[in-house]
């Protein structure tokens, strides 16, 4: 029963209407939407005879998988609030995450199953933990945890729903962001945030129930989990692939699986574009392709184009705190608009302002403003952080941006990624995309670091399309030509890859600290 639209009721409404319509495509198998139905009714009758409360927090914590979806729809069927937990965390910081939101429970696929001892011996108040694929070889616990073999548990569960009553306004789900500027913050996103998203974004892809998504992003992060639900919403299919670290495996599924839609942030298409023969397929089902997770470099932008002829190329900007989506620019207009991020969503406000909170004039530069009901309650536990990013104006982004004068959003740069060197405050973003605009890098960041004189000196630290050839002297000339010398890197590290998190997005904290530590 519920108050208004519900998450989990998308699978419900598909699995009552064409319950053996396919849901998930994985290595392990197939799932109908019948199925995982039945399978997060059980979850969920499991979840309440362990004693789950109606908003007790449960960490879900496995790779894309069969289980994780089930595991989330059950969890949300409860009146619980799914969790949502990185898998790359050690335990010291998967622990930290369970105690910032007070989780009663944790749900762990058998891939991290050696992490739940580290996890539970630490204080963080779980009851208990349920593990899938442990069977017998589950490790004592703590006697204040239960350990529960997942299958088992389910075996003697009905699949009938439990009919738990909700609102749309109860929290569904906490999503940590990255962490890539500091500590992970858990965004509050209730039923109605992340349907009201939902259901924008299947509007402006056009997604229908013949749309079939290969997911490589995983779904702890915003943007895969959006990729998961949008195309539950519409009755779709979801093809699972974990092995996008060979990204030619990940392009033979895609074409196996007929797949229409493909999903990334930057260095995702960076890896396709330039370590695969991604140009090159054949890929004659594939109607669409979506980036988001950060801004895209034009000349990257370019080529993508380039590469997929007569494909739409939905390029998008978003952010936890808003359930995933803000803005995107329509594919017809992405040509002569590249390097924008378009326009709001329907429903989505986005004003550009002075610090003052004044409407900036086109052309100007100031901080995107964000309204709608997409935007989060806030951060869980954290009244400081939210009332920070949260006011009578709306969400600060935290992102300086520009009109042209069409209307479009021209990011500038996040504003805690400005380098400030002697008397310039300068945008990483703009020394970035002059350095991939000369095709000799594969990816690239730029970093400030201490320094006595200017307050902070430009690090560029690039990763080489061809590293024996490359040489940092002859590539700071070849960037005398695209910047001013206030805005040239004082040095150029070359490295062999890029530190990211599991969604893809670089940590330049991290490359900061390694830069600091080897001074």
């Amino acid at each position: 029963m519920s108050k208004g639209q519900l998450l989990h009721d998308f699978v419900t409404r598909v699995a009552e209407r064409r319950p053996e319509k396919l849901f998930l495509v994985e290595e392990a198998g197939e799932r109908s939407y019948r199925e995982v139905e039945a399978a997060s009714n059980r979850l969920a009758r499991v979840l309440i005879e362990q004693g789950l409360r109606k908003g007790d927090r449960v960490g879900l914590l496995s790779e894309n998988s069969a289980f994780y979806v089930e595991s989330y729809y059950g969890i949300l069927k409860a009146g619980g609030i799914a969790v949502a937990l990185n898998t790359a965390w050690d335990g010291g910081a998967l622990s930290n995450a369970l105690r910032w939101c007070d989780a009663r429970y944790l749900l762990v696929s058998v891939r991290f199953a050696r992490l739940v001892s580290e996890v539970v011996s630490l204080e963080n108040g779980l009851e208990a933990v349920l593990v899938k694929g442990a069977g017998s070889h589950l490790d004592p616990l703590p006697q204040t945890v239960r350990g529960i073999v997942y299958e088992e548990a389910m075996d003697s569960a009905s699949p009938e729903s439990v009919g738990t009553v909700l609102s749309e306004t109860d929290v569904a789900s906490i999503v940590y962001t990255s962490g890539s500027t500091g500590r992970p913050h858990g965004a509050t996103l209730s039923h109605a945030n992340l349907v009201s998203n939902v259901l924008a974004i299947t509007e402006y892809l056009e997604l229908t129930a013949d749309d079939r998504v290969l997911a490589v992003l995983p779904f702890y992060y915003v943007y895969g989990k959006s990729i998961l639900n949008t195309h539950a919403a519409v009755g779709g299919t979801v093809v699972i692939e974990n092995r996008f670290q060979y990204p030619s495996v990940a392009l033979n599924t895609l074409e196996r699986e007929s797949c229409t839609g493909f999903s990334g942030v930057p260095s995702t298409f960076a890896i396709l574009l330039n370590r695969s023969k991604f140009a090159e397929r054949n890929l004659p089902d594939l109607r669409y392709v979506t980036q988001a997770g950060g801004a895209m470099s034009p000349d990257l932008t370019r080529r993508l184009i380039d590469s997929l002829p007569g494909k739409k190329i939905f390029v998008m900007y978003g952010a936890t705190e808003a359930s995933a989506r803000l803005a995107y620019v329509p594919p017809e207009s992405l040509s002569q608009k590249v390097g924008s991020i378009g326009k709001p969503l329907p429903g989505v406000e986005l004003r550009i302002q002075r610090p003052d909170g004044s409407d900036v004039d086109s052309g100007e530069v100031g901080e995107i403003m964000a309204r709608g009901p997409n935007i989060m309650k806030g951060y869980w536990g954290e009244p400081e952080a939210t009332a920070a990013v949260l006011d009578e104006r709306g969400y600060h982004t935290g992102d300086l941006a520009r009109y042209d004068e069409d209307g479009f959003i021209f990011l500038e740069g996040r504003s805690k990624d400005f380098i400030k060197a002697g008397a310039h405050r300068i945008s990483a973003r703009e020394i970035e995309d002059a350095i991939s605009s000369t095709g000799e890098v594969h990816e690239c960041a730029v970093i400030g670091a201490v320094d006595e004189l200017l307050g902070e000196r430009i690090i560029a630290c690039v990763v080489p399309m061809d590293p024996e050839r490359f040489n940092p002297a002859d590539f700071k000339k070849l960037l005398k030509r695209r910047l001013p010398t206030y805005k040239l890197p004082r040095e150029v590290l070359v490295l062999p890859d890029l530190p990211k998190n599991e969604s893809g997005k670089i940590m330049k904290k991290v490359l900061k600290t390694r830069y600091a530590s080897s001074r």
